[in-house]
């Protein structure tokens, strides 16, 4: 077997999508052995072409669904340029579409070789994939599992082996990773975005990052059970950083919680501080009596508060005549 080259297209979903009833469809538990709620909203397929095979995954539920596409060939003497060239080709056709349809930064790619490679030919077989004159493997380490060996670098991975199963494995995997990485740097953005909103936007924006969280973000999608496809998957996708990712991911997401925070203190404060000034808190003022009409009874009463004040001042020598007088006035 000669070498191989995959590269990974992941699609804009306003242009295109991976179509759903093509080629063979892949057991997901079988290819991948991922957590329930991946296992339950992927979707993977394949169709052979006389010179290609044209991988298809689809990832999560709406509205974080991320769709992909994979074209695997021989890799002979073209170019780089001339390879993604073809593979573009190929897929507009497949697809049916006319203008960009994929994100060109996530254009990755996997290098399918076969074990036994002299060091210098598996630098040459390297440069022809990658269209580099010196392969950049500072830091690239390579991990054995099985019969299969991979090694992470950067913007792809290069996978070891005889087995077509274990290689596929290898792609969905990655590409499962390259889902992971494309929504959280697009949630990452919204909610950098929805910073200056209030209200709905901005509890709308915190909801969809945390039931992403909830139901699909795992440190590794892998059951752990599965330990020689687990520790794979980590070190395909250590040349993704998605660890960085994640954890700006979720910085924005609690800033965001605690800016909500403050807005809402603060909408409290201004809301007290305005119902003070605007009169609302306030007890009307008690009417007046219009005219008080004075009753017999009233008039014994102020009869009995004069005597009192008259009492207090040490008027007690008034005689009886003068307080007879009192009364007949005030009758």
């Amino acid at each position: 077997m000669g070498a191989k080259v995959a590269l990974f297209f992941l699609l804009d979903s306003s242009k295109a999508a991976a179509p759903q009833n093509y080629g063979m469809q892949l057991p997901v538990q079988k290819v991948a052995p991922l957590y329930d709620s991946l296992n339950a909203s992927s979707r993977f397929a394949k169709m052979s072409f006389p010179d290609s095979t044209v991988y298809g995954f689809s990832f999560f539920k709406k509205p974080y669904q991320t769709d992909m596409l994979v074209v695997l060939k021989d890799l002979d003497n073209s170019n780089r340029k001339a390879f993604e060239s073809q593979c573009h080709a190929q897929l507009k056709k497949l697809l049916n579409v006319q203008e960009p349809f994929f994100y060109a930064d996530y254009v990755h790619q996997a290098l399918w070789m076969p074990r036994g490679l002299q060091k210098q030919e598996f630098i040459n077989q390297l440069c022809l994939a990658t269209g580099q004159a010196e392969p950049d493997l500072e830091g690239v380490t390579r991990m054995y599992f099985g019969d299969n060996w991979v090694m992470n670098y950067r913007k792809g991975y290069i996978f070891g082996g005889k087995s077509e199963t274990e290689f596929s494995r290898s792609l969905a995997l990655y590409g499962l990773g390259l889902a992971y990485h494309r929504q959280m740097t697009l949630m990452t953005n919204r909610l950098a975005h929805s910073a200056d909103l209030g209200g709905d936007q901005l509890t709308g924006a915190k909801l969809e990052a945390s039931n992403f969280i909830a139901h699909f973000l795992f440190d590794n999608p892998v059951r752990p059970a599965h330990l020689d496809i687990y520790e794979s998957y980590q070190h395909i996708a250590q040349g993704l950083k998605l660890d960085v990712v994640e954890r700006q991911f979720r910085k924005k997401l609690a800033d965001l919680s605690q800016l909500a925070t403050i807005k809402r203190s603060r909408e409290q404060v201004d809301g007290s501080w305005g119902g003070v000034f605007r009169g609302e808190n306030r007890k009307p003022p008690v009417a007046k009596p219009e005219n008080v009409k004075t009753s017999s009874g009233n008039r014994n009463l102020v009869l009995a508060v004069v005597v009192g004040v008259l009492i207090t001042v040490g008027l007690l020598s008034l005689s009886q005549e003068p307080l007879a007088l009192l009364q007949q006035w005030l009758k």
